[in-house]
């Protein structure tokens, strides 16, 4: 339990050193002028600037944003000017020559922050959006989203040992395998030890499970997560050290039986002839 502590300790120092550079990657991915084009529109949005926001649509999608329409979207959404705002998200599609954005910004106010997107579509010479919603929260997404061990229950730390002993379970067996005197076959079935199939993917933050039955990781586990998203945990089953674990003593006997034919035959030939 002790080692298990440690190893977690650990994981939570790479993940706090990994969020220092959300900022930047966020920003690497975020197109321009489409952010500029996305912010402004839920500017006016949020601010009631109807006329201005419809000024930004794209023609197919004015008819539906009445006045009515855009008011009732934006009637639980905080009102003044937010303390900070910055980019949490951007998507891109490429499809039929069009390009797609969602750029997602979040605003923070006193108490709450609005999270909001809008799709941008550049079709051509024709730039306008297409979409927009968003939704307020009594946290920022970075403190929803933390990997922290509060208010978790045992599903969460079980997933994490599951996480951490999965990948120590393959290294031990394929050092066993490098160990092991298997002639001929030993790389394969070194790294055959470090494949997991069937994985589950659970994310931290909510705590829903995903079950990928055509799978496969290496080491048996991972851990990722979007920026300023939920950190997404993969277990898979160690099925390659396992398998391996259970032949052992099979196929060292194979090995030792095959290497005394081979000296039974050099002793045969190496005899004088009558």
């Amino acid at each position: 339990m002790e080692r298990l502590i440690r190893w977690a300790f650990v994981l939570v120092l790479l993940l706090g050193t990994a969020a220092c550079s959300k900022d930047a990657l966020v920003a690497k991915f975020t197109p321009h002028p489409e952010a500029e084009v996305a912010k402004q529109a839920i500017d006016d949005w949020r601010t009631g600037h109807y006329d201005a926001l419809r000024a930004t649509l794209m023609p197919e999608s004015r008819g539906e944003a009445t006045d009515d329409v855009l008011r009732a979207m934006a009637a639980e959404l905080p009102k003044g000017e937010p303390k900070s705002v910055k980019v949490v998200g951007a998507e891109t599609t490429i499809a039929d020559g069009q390009h797609r954005y969602g750029i997602t910004y979040e605003y923070e106010y006193d108490g709450h922050w609005l999270v909001a997107q809008a799709v941008v579509l550049v079709r051509g010479n024709q730039t306008g959006v297409v979409g927009i919603h968003g939704k307020v929260y009594t946290r920022s997404l970075e403190a929803m989203n933390a990997f922290t061990f509060a208010n978790k229950g045992g599903l969460h730390l079980l997933m994490l040992f599951l996480a951490i002993v999965s990948p120590v379970f393959c290294l031990t067996a394929c050092v066993i395998c490098i160990r092991t005197p298997l002639p001929g076959r030993k790389v394969l079935w070194a790294l055959f030890t470090l494949v997991g199939v069937v994985t589950v993917h659970f994310n931290w933050t909510t705590g829903h499970l995903d079950f990928v039955p055509i799978s496969f990781q290496i080491m048996g586990a991972s851990i990722m997560g979007q920026p300023y998203g939920p950190w997404i945990i993969g277990v898979s089953a160690p099925v390659g050290a396992i398998i391996f674990l259970f032949k052992r003593k099979k196929l060292m006997a194979r090995a030792l039986a095959a290497s005394q034919r081979a000296r039974q035959l050099d002793t045969t030939a190496s005899l004088p002839e009558a």
